[in-house]
């Protein structure tokens, strides 16, 4: 007994000493005011306005990992490895060089999409798009940014630099929110990352100088792209399948109030991802180090992840438990038909969650390769089963399809990970 409570307390203390309780108190801080600005601009809009959000916010998600190409990925892996400081900080100015470059170029063909009407037939959207998507370019510029500073272990730096975006962001949204509506949520959003570009460029100091963006800082591209084309592309099935029931309902849903009712619902699952967010962040660095030292790595992975499934299971049943009655007294029924879908969508992300440190693992022992594979599955299994769903039951159909695909992804992962760990 003694002997387990002496191992518990040691790990607490290997968490505290890596940050993960800074971290944790952090992002507890800035989810929970950010939850609250949220709830703050759905009562401000309409529920079908909250559903263009989510679907701008999906496509956000899915062309970011295009734009910046895995550069910040491959940041995070390599700069996490015993390398020299002038290895690091040769590969990480490149990293932001190649990352402007894609993504202002992918940006251009984006606004040259949506002037023709391929990305949506809702012509809000379709003037939305331009503002609602530029952070393809700043966001995925500040993730280099983060990336280096998670491999070089600065956790604090990272919880207080989150935690100032997020601050700015959340008063500028409910103030052009009230203002401006949902055009000043995103001028709002796009006004808060380029100040933190601007801050993250001011901390890394000596890093950039004025020869910084020249020819000979291209000369890691192979290096980079060793690790960035395969993440890139795990990372876009990972993103295409988690949000495939958005993209396919804005598709075969013409009622965007429905959308937006069932956007509000998925929106909240947000708070579920909390913990095992933070401890992956923590995690993945360590895994890294730890790729040629199997017992090493081993007990590490138990540790985190005996503390992820705990997580896991006390939030989702926090989550069902106080979450309806929640949104009943603050909106006075107006998003009452969101929990209809909220019980659902909320035990298909946790299922989901639960694969945070498998896919961290997997990315420090370097099967990047296998995460592509995790994710190939996965979305495969939802577009047939959303599809289908979708069909016969409309968009209660997709809630319901979640928990069974996000059972296959933590199958799929959990499979791939004790793969990877055999071939160490």
């Amino acid at each position: 007994m003694n002997a387990s409570i002496n191992n518990k307390l040691n790990l607490f203390q290997q968490f505290y000493k890596r940050g993960f309780f800074h971290l944790l108190s952090a992002n507890i801080f800035i989810q929970l005011v950010s939850f609250a600005s949220q709830l703050f601009v759905a009562d401000l809009l309409a529920p079908a306005d909250m559903g263009r959000i989510k679907i701008i916010q999906t496509y956000l998600s899915i062309f970011s990992i295009v734009a910046g190409m895995g550069f910040n990925t491959s940041v995070l892996k390599l700069c996490s490895e015993e390398r020299s400081f002038d290895d690091k900080k040769k590969i990480f100015q490149s990293a932001v060089l190649l990352t402007i470059l894609s993504t202002l170029s992918l940006y251009f063909i984006i606004i040259i999409l949506n002037a023709f009407g391929v990305l949506s037939t809702d012509t809000i959207i379709q003037t939305l798009i331009p503002l609602g998507l530029f952070p393809i370019v700043t966001n995925s510029l500040f993730m280099v940014f983060v990336a280096y500073f998670q491999a070089t272990k600065k956790i604090k730096l990272i919880s207080n630099l989150t935690v100032l975006n997020k601050l700015i962001a959340i008063i500028a949204i409910i103030s052009f929110t009230c203002w401006l509506g949902i055009k000043g949520y995103y001028l709002a959003y796009n006004l808060s990352f380029i100040l933190m570009l601007f801050i993250s460029v001011m901390v890394c100091g000596s890093i950039f100088s004025p020869k910084t963006f020249s020819r000979k800082d291209l000369s890691p591209f192979s290096t980079l792209w060793k690790y960035a084309k395969t993440s890139m592309f795990a990372n876009l099935l990972s993103e295409i399948s988690a949000y495939i029931d958005i993209i396919l309902l804005s598709f075969f849903v013409k009622d965007m109030q429905q959308i937006g009712y069932y956007s509000f619902a998925l929106t909240i699952t947000v708070i579920l991802r909390l913990f095992p967010g933070t401890v992956q962040q923590i995690a993945s660095p360590y895994f890294s180090s730890l790729a040629n030292q199997k017992d090493q790595f081993t007990s590490a992975f138990k540790k985190y992840n005996k503390l992820l499934y705990i997580g896991v299971t006390i939030s989702l049943l926090a989550a069902l438990v106080i979450v309806p009655p929640l949104t009943h007294w603050i909106f006075k029924s107006k998003y009452d038909q969101s929990m209809v879908y909220f019980p659902m969508l909320a035990i298909g992300w946790s299922l989901r969650q639960l694969t945070q440190l498998q896919s961290g693992a997997i990315f420090g022992l370097g099967k990047i390769e296998y995460n592509a594979y995790v994710s190939l599955i996965s979305l495969c299994f939802n577009i047939i089963v959303i599809s289908i769903s979708v069909y016969f039951l409309g968009l209660l159909g997709a809630a319901y399809s979640s928990i069974l695909n996000d059972f296959v992804f933590t199958v799929s992962s959990r499979y791939f990970y004790k793969k990877a760990q055999s071939e160490m």
